[in-house]
């Protein structure tokens, strides 16, 4: 039973045509021309308009008396059917944007659900199961199963009667003056749409419940059925396609392997009938295209979760980035720091796209999800969206569009690694070996593959004929079907952090919204990033090659509990009513690292000298520790491997290190006194690295460094 606006409800009767289906503009098309060809006349707009809602008898006896009572009305009507049915079999059933969303939310409250229509059974079953909804309703009732059609209430009276049910304790929804009145009279709680006819004072006083759209409704009927609570790992997702198209501009570890997961978790009811993902990874985007699916791994728990109903397209393909921006309600921008300012021209041009589109049917704002490890992520990525649509239009222009969309910034709290392009190939050989000795064609090869990390132009060309022998040979019933194809590695963490700036992310189901997303930035750029980063750095100069395996080592162990111990010290001073979110990060943060084994260090590890920027991630916290005189001895430490690794990894100078940190420091917040110390701890831990690098194996090494004693106050 649903309560909805104080009613306890137990049933939904729904009325077809022009109110679940778009489908009365269709009917004017095809009377018009089956009566234009059958008496040499095109039936007027003001007779269609008066049959709404009428039943097939109603509607005979006024075209008598308007166009002659020896008008062959049931052969106009019987060609208009073939017309009618001709064009929704050549293209779909045109279904108003959010019944889908309705259907499943009414039907998931537990109410009963019967279709009342005019058409007759055989039109009205086959719209049903063409637009994959029949399977929500229990009862039919059609036109040509009444004595009485509409505006007499028989037919909903008859509908509710074969659900058990009072018509009182039922939502009627209707979109048509004959319609509401029979919702009416049958008194049931009546709920109008506007369709063609704009409802007049008549049909607005025997409608208990208005709305233009269906999606208004559904942003009324969301307030009375429960949000769904945040999936756990290994459940289903939603089985219904709801009409929605979402992007996620950058298929890479965080957007295939984590974004597209909470995409088709959606809200928890329905889930989007198509999810486009752009790369420049050729390999990747025609394997996924070809198999049509892929799955993600979660290796703590030997889970690997299959994504459907994904599309990848090529990046560097204009158009079909413009189709992206111009059919998705939500678009994740899931782009490193660095691709931002070039990427920016392509969003722009999406957005001026769309701006520009006069035939565009999702007209509603667009919802950014502005995916990037960056405190501030979402002021930079506007500057350049701004600055590149300027460069289309105008300023004035570019404001327009920028205020027509929602921007939210975000805080992501899983780890995702890709697999490279040489595991892709190994899945891609020994998936086609076995497709091929199943097709009894070839014996396995055993050819040994080089692990590098880029494919040689040998194997791209072999990969490309698995791929297409596989596509063309691929049956929904064969063997491929049940093989996965693994993408990505991932922790387990379901929840992202968003910025409470759009309707839409309150009812995504893993979203979790926040006012302030700032704090949380702080905190995940601080205690995520950059403990993350310095234990890389630590944990690949001691010859680890992932997260995972590093973490069984007792010194990185050490490192990461200090790190962790002297950031939250720092951030719960600063942020005293995140205490709650500090303890379960840093909690998340130790056992994503834990699992993480194919994560690998150097990958965490790459960029030192970025991330050691007087503004970022470690800096950060060793001023705001200085701030409020809090340890940052392990800080320091940290720092120190950083400049060590670049110095190691990157053959960068000491000369140019020293360079680096002197005028980083320059910038920070910090007395001249506090400055002088940070340098010379630093370049002394660098120094003594440099002259002894046995010193890394020393789990204690900061307590046999010569340090000065200082006082942070």
């Amino acid at each position: 039973m649903l309560i909805f606006h104080g009613s306890p409800v137990q049933g939904a009767l729904f009325d077809m045509d022009g109110t679940m289906f778009d489908t009365e503009r269709l009917r004017f098309q095809t009377l018009k021309q089956a009566s234009q060809e059958l008496i040499g006349q095109a039936f007027s707009d003001e007779y269609l308009m008066q049959c709404l809602g009428l039943s097939a008898t109603t509607a005979e006896q006024l075209a008598q008396q308007q166009y002659g009572s020896d008008i062959p009305y049931k052969k106009i009507r019987q060609r208009a059917d073939e017309l009618e049915l001709e064009l929704v079999r050549n293209e779909g059933v045109p279904i108003k944007k959010g019944l889908v969303q309705v259907l499943e939310r009414l039907r998931k409250s537990g109410l009963r659900m019967a279709v009342a229509t005019s058409s007759r059974r055989a039109i009205a079953e086959e719209y049903l199961i063409n637009a994959n909804v029949y399977k929500f309703f229990d009862v039919l009732v059609c036109g040509d199963e009444v004595e009485q059609g509409k505006p007499h209430p028989e037919i909903f009276e008859k509908a509710a009667e074969k659900l058990n049910l009072d018509t009182s304790q039922c939502l009627m929804f209707e979109d048509s003056e004959n319609g509401i009145t029979s919702a009416h009279a049958a008194g049931g709680i009546t709920i109008l749409f506007k369709d063609i006819k704009v409802p007049n004072d008549n049909m607005l006083s025997k409608a208990n419940f208005y709305f233009e759209t269906m999606y208004d409704y559904l942003e009324d009927l969301d307030q009375y059925v429960p949000a769904m609570d945040m999936p756990i790992l290994q459940e289903t997702f939603p089985q219904t396609l709801n009409q929605l198209t979402v992007g996620i501009h950058g298929f890479g570890a965080i957007g295939g392997g984590y974004i597209a997961q909470i995409l088709s978790h959606w809200d928890g009811y329905t889930r989007p009938q198509r999810i486009i993902a752009s790369t420049r990874n050729s390999l990747y985007r025609e394997a996924v295209n070809a198999f049509g699916t892929y799955s993600i791994r979660y290796g703590q728990v030997s889970y690997d979760e299959r994504i459907e109903y994904m599309s990848v397209i090529d990046a560097d393909n204009e158009q079909h980035m413009l189709d992206m921006y111009l059919e998705s309600s939500l678009i994740a921008l899931c782009l490193p720091e660095q691709a931002i300012a070039t990427e920016a021209k392509m969003i722009a041009k999406g957005l001026y796209a769309r701006f520009a589109s006069q035939t565009m049917q999702n007209s509603r704002p667009l919802t950014f999800l502005i995916i990037l490890n960056k405190v501030g992520a979402k002021k930079l990525v506007l500057a350049h969206i701004r600055t590149q649509l300027i460069a289309l239009s105008n300023e004035e222009i570019a404001d327009q569009i920028m205020a027509q969309h929602y921007f939210c910034d975000t805080v992501v709290n899983r780890m995702v690694s890709k697999l490279s392009e040489q595991h892709l190939y190994r899945q891609l050989k020994i998936k086609y070996n076995f497709f091929k000795q199943y097709q009894s064609d070839v014996e396995d090869e055993n050819v040994e593959i080089e692990d590098t990390s880029k494919l040689s132009t040998e194997q791209e060309h072999q990969a490309s004929v698995y791929i297409d022998d596989m596509r063309r040979n691929f049956q929904p019933s064969h063997i491929l079907q049940t093989m996965d194809l693994i993408l990505f590695n991932s922790e387990t963490d379901m929840p992202i952090y968003v910025e409470n700036n759009s309707p839409l992310v309150a009812k995504m189901r893993q979203m979790v919204v926040v006012d302030n997303i700032a704090d949380i930035q702080l905190i995940k750029n601080r205690l995520w990033n950059g403990v993350h980063a310095m234990m890389a750095w630590y944990a690949s100069l001691l010859g680890h090659e992932t997260i995972g395996v590093a973490m069984g080592d007792a010194r990185v162990q050490a490192l990461v509990k200090h790190l962790l111990q002297e950031v939250k010290q720092g951030l719960a001073v600063c942020l005293p009513k995140r205490a709650q979110d500090l303890g379960r990060l840093a909690k998340s943060f130790v056992e994503s690292c834990q699992y993480a084994y194919k994560d690998p260090c150097q990958r965490v590890a790459r960029d030192p000298l970025r991330k050691l920027g007087h503004n970022e991630r470690v800096f950060g916290s060793i001023v705001n520790n200085l701030q409020y005189n809090l340890p940052i001895d392990h800080l320091l430490w940290g720092a120190s491997l950083g400049y060590f690794y670049a110095f190691r990894y990157s053959a960068t100078k000491f000369e140019h290190l020293s360079e680096h940190l002197e005028l980083n420091l320059k910038h920070l917040s910090l007395s001249d006194e506090q400055k002088q110390y940070l340098e010379q701890m630093i370049r002394g831990y660098l120094k003594d690295l440099m002259d002894d690098p046995d010193r890394l194996n020393h789990s204690n090494f900061l307590y046999h460094h010569d340090r000065q004693q200082y006082n942070c106050a």
